[in-house]
């Protein structure tokens, strides 16, 4: 690791990270769009939203041994630059099934990139500042698909759907041409990431901590995109609300989960139990996402809603700053985090799906706000079965 946390190139990958989010949020507020665009049944829409969740699902823990093993500067290099390449396809494209592959594409980029990129940046700071490092990764997502979400609307007014895709194509490439100048000037401190032919991916992930990362993840991402998914279905219909209105706040609660990333990293160093942080942020969860669906008054929901997201993003800051440590040697890492996207993309699969299921069963939202607390316990149970054991930074 570095003598001294190197903050300017740890910023420039972060940077690059958030480009990676621009690809995330650019989709929803372009599906009426796109539906209009290439005359999309539902059916396609939806396979549009999911292609990211599926390959995430069913890659990440590939994609995160193939990383470790052959080279994590490579590989965030290529990444970036692969999602770039899919959003310029996708932009160009003139049907239904070239914007899907278009997606495919992006969604491979993406997941060798965010698996490979916070190992850089944990190179590069020391072990004082690696939690708060890694806290700070964790804060891309919100921090890129957030701002898209802002910029979509004055992007659609001035060149339709696709001047998003050419917009998040343009970050992408230059944030391809950074990662390769900052592997480039720190190849040193990278050097014991290089490719290994001896690391044993089962190794890694039958630890009890390797579990607690999976299912902690899991049950987060579950909760955060059944509920952030129908925001602006929730205050818009029942709120009095705008559907421009309601995506903008919609935006507003996926930006504040950033606070809650940064502020993972610090607590985890100032030496706040990891199983604690956990505990509270999921237990939090579910409260929040039960009042952000009770009939309450729109601005009650608004502020449970937020709070949800900030309360939120201590998971996955927490996680993140917690990989290395459980991680047999640097190289590894890679295979935790592949293994904590696999989390992650099932619970975005299924969280939804599961939660509309229950709402139209019973025509009720604050119903799913019931199953989300269950979730919720179902995730502190495993953040203390998984982390009790693990020592305070």
């Amino acid at each position: 690791m570095s003598e001294q946390t190197k903050w300017r190139p740890i910023w420039l990958l972060f940077f690059c990270g958030c480009t990676l989010a621009l690809h995330i949020g650019k989709l929803p507020p372009s599906l009426p769009l796109l539906t209009e665009t290439f005359s999309l049944r539902l059916s396609q829409a939806g396979s549009l939203v999911a292609t990211f969740s599926i390959l995430i699902a069913i890659t990440g823990l590939l994609f995160g041994t193939v990383v470790a093993r052959f080279g994590y500067v490579t590989f965030a290099v290529i990444g970036v630059a692969l999602a770039g390449v899919g959003s310029i396809i996708g932009a160009t494209s003139d049907s239904f099934t070239v914007l899907i592959f278009s997606r495919a594409i992006e969604g491979l980029g993406w997941i060798v990139a965010v698996v490979a990129i916070p190992s850089l940046m944990a190179r590069l700071a020391t072990p004082n500042d690696t939690p708060v490092v890694l806290g700070i990764w964790g804060a891309f997502l919100p921090a890129g698909a957030g701002t898209m979400l802002l910029l979509a609307p004055f992007l659609q007014s001035n060149g339709d759907w696709r001047l998003s895709w050419w917009v998040a194509a343009f970050a992408s490439v230059v944030a391809s041409v950074i990662v390769l100048q900052i592997g480039r000037r720190h190849h040193h401190l990278f050097s014991p990431l290089k490719q290994s032919s001896t690391i044993k991916p089962w190794r890694e992930i039958k630890s009890p901590q390797a579990r607690g990362l999976f299912l902690c993840f899991f049950f987060y991402s579950f909760q955060f995109m059944a509920l952030t998914s129908f925001l602006p279905t929730v205050f818009s219909t029942e709120g009095d609300m705008s559907l421009a209105s309601a995506s903008r706040w919609t935006a507003l609660v996926l930006l504040s989960n950033t606070i809650g990333n940064l502020l993972a990293g610090r607590l985890i160093r100032r030496g706040v139990a990891v199983y604690k942080l956990l505990c509270v942020a999921a237990v939090s969860l579910g409260v929040m996402a039960f009042i952000t669906l009770l009939p309450l008054p729109v601005y009650i929901r608004i502020c449970s809603a937020i709070m949800f997201a900030v309360m939120g993003g201590l998971i996955p800051g927490s996680l993140f700053a917690t990989a290395p440590r459980v991680a047999c040697k640097p190289a590894t890492t890679g295979i935790l985090i592949g293994l904590m996207l696999q989390a992650a993309g099932l619970g975005q699969w299924m969280g939804p799906v599961l939660l509309t299921q229950l709402v139209e069963a019973t025509g009720l939202w604050w119903t799913g706000g019931l199953f989300l607390m269950f979730v919720a316990l179902m995730g502190a149970f495993a953040a203390i079965i998984g982390f009790r054991s693990l020592s305070a930074a």
